[in-house]
């Protein structure tokens, strides 16, 4: 059973959307990118993609100043244009286009808070504005999730609490956010994260995918 609540806040891919990027590829170029500024592959091995770039760029402003900008900029602009290509070949994922007309149907509010860029969110889902009222993607903030300061911009926007508001998501960095705001959280199967990892993180519920919300909005709100 889901807690009483006036919001949800959502990621994207893999929740929302088809997830069809290739972290491993994005991971390795960015790393190529770094070892080309003259930085040691061991040090950023193991990393998330932003927090690579993040972490080598302040190794390079104290080792070479000269490559730090231009290596931050060329990287989170081969991000981007991974991510706007890869956009044009995913989609909404199976139900969800229901499950948003439902809650916009019974003034639930919407939150999408994701770590891709805008362009390519915008690419895969171009009615975004009719049902989200608070969408943050990574260049709308300063500290993208697992740091709870990206669910808080959005519950800002909602104008709701995290004890009013569920997180859903497929990733364990979304279960991580979710949880240290206190917020019933949901993760999803619909991306590549297992149903033990989403456990192990705190998720409250697990489900199939994010459609399989309608059932218990249904209920709920009936």
């Amino acid at each position: 059973m889901l807690p009483p609540f006036d919001a949800i806040v959502f990621d994207f891919d893999g929740t929302l959307a088809v997830l069809n990027l290739d972290f491993g590829d994005m991971r390795r170029r960015v790393l190529e990118l770094a070892t080309g500024c003259g930085l040691a592959p061991d040090t950023l091995r193991d990393m998330y993609i932003l927090e690579m770039i993040d972490y080598a760029t302040a190794l390079l402003r104290r080792q070479h100043v000269n490559h730090a900008e231009a290596f931050y900029r060329d990287a989170h602009q081969l991000l981007q244009d991974i991510e706007v290509e890869a956009a044009q070949s995913s989609g909404l994922l199976p139900g969800v286009p229901e499950l948003l007309e439902t809650l916009q149907q019974r003034q639930i509010g919407v939150g999408i808070v994701t770590r891709n860029c805008t362009a390519a969110v915008r690419v895969i889902f171009p009615h975004l504005d009719r049902y989200c009222q608070a969408f943050l993607a990574r260049d709308h903030v300063t500290q993208v999730k697992p740091h709870p300061g990206h669910l808080q911009a959005a519950l800002a926007r909602l104008g709701s609490t995290p004890a009013r508001t569920i997180m859903v998501g497929d990733g364990v960095l979304d279960i991580q956010a979710g949880k240290a705001l206190g917020m019933f959280s949901v993760g999803v199967l619909s991306g590549e994260t297992t149903r033990a990892s989403l456990m192990a993180q705190g998720a409250d519920l697990v489900l199939a995918s994010a459609a399989d919300l309608l059932p218990y909005l249904l209920s709920l709100t009936a």
